[in-house]
């Protein structure tokens, strides 16, 4: 299946990357039919908004609503909550158990738990992080993905510590190819730990750019992913550009380009 992040198929304002589509979000639903993409990753923000449709038993009503109406499933969300606020504050904490009751009464397969920023795994703080995400993944049966900056040893090694069956990861292929040089290798190794994919591209400078631009060699990532036998997810994440719905047209075309490359050799 193939999603797109809230707020990508809507121009943002001072042209915000991550931004949650106020006031146009059932729009990106009917945008998604007409591309052919399957869902809508749905975002819990930096800032807790309690006008964000998941947070309250109507708006979660109506996202189901929008979504049936279109033919969209209901897949998988994300908190960047825990970007601005640590996992390890018992606020972030409740925080994000409220996030894991809202995204399961949805309907929602995966919830992405990014580890980055007031959340970033360290050494000091590894075993604290053990902990936390244990006891977060045993209180659902939701599968948690991660997405962090660990390097691939690391994070495999962290999911090997937590030591539970609902925990994944996600492999962002922007965010990977700025800390990694070979990010076929990555896939290998990491293997049936990958939860879920996001699609992006960086160039040298870290900065987010057109699919096909960046650093990022997707023929070789889709080859690496055939090779470990990947049937999950895939969500773009990549930048608007002008015109958001051209943009995503282009995207679309671009990845079903080496998919099928790869699939046919």
């Amino acid at each position: 299946m193939f999603g797109v992040v809230q707020g990508r198929l809507s121009k943002s304002p001072n042209n915000q990357l991550q931004w949650f589509p106020q006031d146009c979000w059932q729009e990106e639903y009917h945008k998604c039919e007409r591309l052919n993409l399957d869902f809508v990753e749905l975002l819990d923000e930096r800032s807790y908004n309690p006008n964000n449709p998941i947070w309250s038993s109507s708006g979660r009503e109506e996202i189901r609503r929008v979504a049936s109406e279109t033919n969209r499933v209901i897949y998988s969300s994300c908190t960047d909550h825990i970007i601005d606020n640590s996992l390890l504050l018992g606020s972030t904490l409740n925080h994000v158990l409220d996030y894991f009751e809202v995204s399961k009464e949805l309907g929602c397969k995966i919830a992405i738990l990014p580890l980055m920023e007031e959340s970033e795994v360290t050494e000091e703080n590894f075993d604290k992080y053990v902990s936390t995400v244990r006891k977060l993944c045993n209180s659902t049966n939701l599968t948690i993905c991660l997405e962090t900056l660990l390097n691939c040893k690391t994070l495999n090694y962290f999911i090997d510590q937590v030591n539970v069956k609902n925990l994944k990861c996600v492999f962002d292929t922007g965010n990977r190819s700025h800390t990694s040089k070979d990010l076929s290798k990555e896939i290998v190794f990491l293997s049936d730990k990958i939860g879920h994919v996001h699609l992006k591209d960086k160039n040298k400078k870290g900065e987010n750019v057109y699919l096909g631009t960046g650093k990022v060699n997707f023929c070789n990532i889709f080859k690496s992913l055939k090779e470990i036998g990947y049937n999950e997810s895939f969500v773009f994440e990549s930048v608007r550009g002008n015109d958001p719905i051209k943009t995503m047209e282009h995207n679309i075309e671009f990845i079903n380009f080496f998919r099928s490359e790869v699939e046919n050799e």
